[in-house]
């Protein structure tokens, strides 16, 4: 789609043989996933283990259950508050970010000139779409680590690696907060502090390249988290189960962000352009879009209200 694009044979931009043949390989490959989900989706049929109960036996969590104090909230349940209090402070962050920054573009002289004096527009923006993607990563890592004790008895150690997990987001948050000014207001100078501290200067991936790491490193021990509370699905019996699919699905997510790595300072523009919107697609229709579905989904028939085969 990129190469020689768009079709133009004054300007020499016409269809070469790799252009065909990726073309080709892309469309057998798409035909081939189709394939694949249809098939998994003819093994949900034998609708493998209930991780709710969900056959009326009460144990659905409902507002009156929590009215009358029969929910138990779990030492590692009660480490997930912080998350969303976080992803609270983060959206709020957000909105601010926006607003400053919207003043450029309208007839607000004074609030314009306020939010340069406090803040650069660059560094408001970056601040802006950074923390939207951030917020949302919160509210999933906390209701998902809130969730797994539903379905399985929780590990020795869980508190400890939730813990750790918050430690590493506040950790990159702050650091991304405070590189991202220091960089693109150029208090930080040497070019390999810059890269790795400040900014790396791509939209949605504007942290410094060390807290891209960290960040990454956060998603992982999520996975991590994840696969010990669902371990005891991980049958073959169980191998299209709910709770197996909650492993699949986000260590998939997990793993294409990882793209993100393949950027570097001296790398051709369109193929490190290209990696970046890798990620950006995994933020927007896995993260935002696939990721919101299930947990609705999820909570849906935690409380009752459909069935699982609906």
């Amino acid at each position: 789609y990129t190469h020689n694009w768009p079709y133009d044979p004054a300007a020499g931009n016409v269809a070469t043989n790799q252009t065909l043949l990726w073309s080709v390989i892309s469309i057998f490959g798409l035909f081939a996933g189709i394939l694949v989900v249809l098939y998994i989706y003819g093994q949900f049929k034998e609708e493998p283990g209930d991780p709710f109960d969900s056959g009326g036996n009460g144990t659905s969590l409902t507002t009156n259950d929590l009215e009358q104090g029969l929910e138990r909230v779990r030492a590692t349940q009660r480490a997930t508050y912080k998350f969303f209090v976080l992803a609270i402070l983060l959206f709020g962050a957000q909105v601010l970010a926006g607003m400053l920054s919207a003043t450029d573009f309208v007839a607000a002289r004074s609030a314009s000139t306020l939010a340069r004096l406090i803040i650069p527009f660059s560094v408001l923006r970056g601040y802006h779409t950074l923390f939207q993607i951030y917020w949302f990563f919160m509210a999933w890592v906390g209701y998902t680590l809130f969730f797994l004790p539903r379905i399985s008895r929780v590990p020795d150690g869980q508190l400890t690696l939730i813990n750790l997990l918050f430690a590493i987001c506040i950790f990159t948050g702050v650091g991304a907060l405070v590189g991202i000014y220091l960089g693109q207001t150029g208090m930080i100078t040497n070019g390999a502090a810059a890269y790795w501290l400040g900014s790396q200067g791509w939209e949605f991936m504007e942290l410094g390249r060390l807290f891209q790491y960290t960040l990454l490193a956060s998603f992982a021990l999520w996975i991590f988290i994840i696969y010990r509370a669902v371990r005891p699905w991980l049958t073959v019996k169980n191998i299209w189960s709910v709770p197996s699919w909650l492993l699949y699905g986000s260590g998939i997510m997990v793993a294409f962000l990882f793209f993100g790595l393949m950027i570097s300072p001296d790398q051709n523009w369109a193929v490190a352009d290209y990696w970046r919107w890798m990620v950006v697609h995994m933020w927007v229709e896995v993260t935002f879009e696939v990721f919101t579905t299930v947990i609705v989904g999820y909570m849906l028939v935690q409380m009752g209200l459909i069935s699982r085969m609906m």
